[in-house]
């Protein structure tokens, strides 16, 4: 019942750091993936991908696409199946794009709960697997 947490300074132009937590590795379809972007990082860059792989038992896929207002995430098993949960949340209207900004995906069960930004919870646009 070992925790598993990494941190990943800097993995992609654009991302200060991203984050996994799992409260019980024996239960990888469970936690928390937090990706926080640099300041400016929306105007820059469009889309920018966080990702966590382990090859083959998991992997968790962020897309934060400006231009749609659009941020989709995918869970599943790194060993080329289809995604287990895939999940599309609205960008907020309202945005300071000169700020960091935090985004966190919440899982359980190998299924995508909900995506929280800047701690506000984030609106789905639709529930496709």
């Amino acid at each position: 019942m070992a925790e598993i947490k990494n941190r990943e300074n800097n993995p992609l132009p654009g991302i200060y750091y991203s984050e996994i937590r799992i409260p019980d590795e024996q239960n990888l379809g469970t936690g928390t993936f937090t990706t926080v972007l640099e300041p400016d990082a929306l105007v820059k860059i469009s889309p920018i991908v966080s990702s966590v792989v382990n090859k083959p038992v998991f992997k968790l896929l962020v897309n934060i696409h400006l231009a749609t207002k659009e941020i989709t995430a995918l869970l599943g098993k790194a060993d080329n199946s289809p995604a287990l949960s895939r999940e599309v949340f609205k960008i907020p209207e309202k945005i300071n794009l000169s700020e960091k900004h935090s985004l966190k995906v919440i899982f359980k069960d190998w299924k995508i709960k909900d995506m929280k930004m800047n701690r506000g919870k984030l609106e789905k646009v639709t529930e496709t697997v």
